[in-house]
């Protein structure tokens, strides 16, 4: 019987064959190394959706986010993110009792920026680390649900 793991458990996670990223900060964050497709932008009241950049996570966690960009953001910026799960609500539908006319395919974030450093030499691209300040309870068991049944392949 396989032992189910928990995002924090960085030596389980190791023997299970996937890599995990021990980042040295401030908050510790151990992230597990999975590409899930992201948007993101400064927060701010007047950004619109379609204004968001596109990525992928390197590194994710429910405390922390590791991801690349084409622009550099200062420490301490908020970053509103956009989360991408394959087969978001049918997930979220199993845990809530309420409806959605269109399903979301996406759950919101908001993130602090740690640390962003350049990767290029030019400074084209970036590698943004943020920490995670909001992120709803059951998004976030939907995020480390498929993390531990994704992310150790």
């Amino acid at each position: 019987m396989q032992k189910n793991l928990t995002i924090d458990d960085i030596e389980e996670i190791s023997q299970a064959g996937a890599s995990a990223v021990p980042l040295p900060t401030p908050f510790d964050l151990k992230l597990i190394t999975k590409k899930i497709p992201i948007k993101y932008c400064e927060y701010k009241i007047s950004n619109l959706a379609d204004k968001m950049f596109v990525s992928e996570s390197i590194g994710i966690s429910s405390k922390g986010i590791l991801f690349q960009s084409l622009s550099e953001f200062k420490k301490g910026t908020l970053l509103r993110i956009w989360v991408e799960i394959p087969d978001y609500w049918s997930r979220k539908s199993r845990v809530v009792e309420y409806k959605h006319t269109e399903a979301p395919t996406y759950f919101q974030v908001l993130s602090r920026v740690l640390s962003s450093e350049e990767i290029l030499k030019r400074g084209t691209k970036f590698q943004i680390l943020c920490e995670n300040l909001t992120l709803d309870s059951v998004d976030e068991t939907i995020l480390e649900d498929y993390l531990n049944s994704n992310g150790v392949k």
